[in-house]
């Protein structure tokens, strides 16, 4: 892990030299969580984490490496870092570049590390008083230990924007997520004792479904109810649009439903709703409070019951209800050349009701953040 970092970290500097303009980010994290795995039997934990960001500008192209290392006191052995090579150009109305990041994890929990690499464009134009955006990205994720979710997947984004003189703000968007994995079907053996305590070794074969197709849209009203108060609603749906094998739901728990383990959102579908109120006060403190509410199926997990017996008859189906609220203030620090200071609070609750019983969870976190910009 020290190689690939400094390795990255060279690559920054040494490009950077030629000409350009750096920009330095330091922060740390620290929060308190009664249940950061969302489990049904809650392990609550301080999670600490520092956060660097390195970037140079050039007339030719810009580069950055960004790190985060986490730190779990309840279970040290969680631990992991987290870090992005990239290298971007942006022009007045388009941008294009590319990023590779990768998960290190320690011990048993390398089974979650993975690497990916991401190709992206990005342009904007504006046509009678609206405001368009297309965002066209394809990305390649491998994981360590887990080829059978290897996959390519590529997206498209867009987005339409229109003001209005009454200080709202409607936009519409969406994407087509397509994703192919690239090694669906995984073979192995495993062993154990039967009723005669006698070894015996079987093969297994694990399939994965081939691909997925989403398609993800969303409404947003905004709306400025003074010049330091806005409100704003949004209505996201997503489908997949290809069927999703019944053997899906017969993968290995760990693995059989990758929404879970990576947050892929690409695997769910459903309708979220959320509501947003931003309010700043004094130019520079912002307080931000939001209430989302989504109803999320995945279509490639069945249903365990108390018992922890497992059936693919029906569909998982969870509701979930999140509360957060957020304080932010940036600070001038001028004996540091102009540079800027960022101090936040941020309070979170989920609540998560599911058909399925290891789903069913309550989450409780409270955090503190502060930043240094040079």
């Amino acid at each position: 892990m020290k190689n690939l970092i400094i390795i990255s970290v060279f690559i920054v500097l040494t490009f950077g030299n030629v000409f350009g303009q750096w920009n330095f980010n330091l922060s740390t994290d620290h929060e308190y969580n009664d249940n950061p795995f969302r489990s049904l039997i809650p392990e609550q934990s301080f999670i600490s984490s520092i956060d660097i960001g390195i970037e140079r500008s050039t007339d030719v192209l810009s580069l950055g490496y960004y790190g985060s290392l986490i730190n779990f006191n309840s279970n040290t052995l969680r631990n992991f870092y987290w870090h992005q090579l990239a290298t971007w150009k942006d022009s007045e109305n388009s941008a294009y570049g590319i990023y590779a990041e990768q998960r290190i994890g320690k011990d048993i929990y390398t089974y979650f590390d993975y690497w990916d690499l991401t190709a992206y464009y990005r342009h904007s134009f504006s046509w009678n008083d609206l405001y368009f955006s297309v965002n066209p990205n394809a990305s390649i994720t491998k994981y360590k230990e887990i080829s059978i979710l290897d996959n390519f997947k590529g997206t498209f984004n867009f987005q339409i924007n229109k003001g209005f003189e009454t200080g709202t703000t409607i936009i519409a968007g969406g994407s087509f997520n397509y994703k192919k994995y690239l090694d669906p079907t995984q073979h192995g053996t495993y062993s154990y004792l039967d009723a005669n305590n006698v070894l015996v070794t079987e093969n297994y074969t694990d399939r994965n479904v081939s691909s997925l197709s989403q398609i993800a849209s969303y409404l947003r009203l905004a709306q400025s109810i003074t010049e330091t108060t806005g409100l704003s609603f949004q209505f996201t749906n997503r489908s997949i649009i290809n069927g999703v094998a019944n053997y899906a739901k017969d993968l290995n728990f760990v693995y059989g439903d990758e929404s879970e383990i990576f947050d892929d959102p690409v695997n769910i579908e459903g309708n979220s709703f959320s509501a947003e109120l931003t309010q700043i006060l004094f130019d520079d403190l912002e307080i931000k409070t939001g209430f989302h509410l989504n109803y999320k199926n995945y279509p490639s997990q069945g249903l365990y019951d108390e018992l922890g017996n497992y059936t693919t008859g029906l569909m998982r189906a969870d509701v979930q209800k999140i509360f957060n609220l957020s304080v932010k203030k940036k600070i001038a620090v001028d004996f540091l050349g102009g540079s800027n200071l960022s101090i936040g609070v941020n309070y979170q609750n989920i609540s998560n009701t599911s058909n399925s019983f290891w789903f069913n969870y309550q989450n409780n976190s409270l955090g503190f953040n502060i930043g240094l910009e040079l």
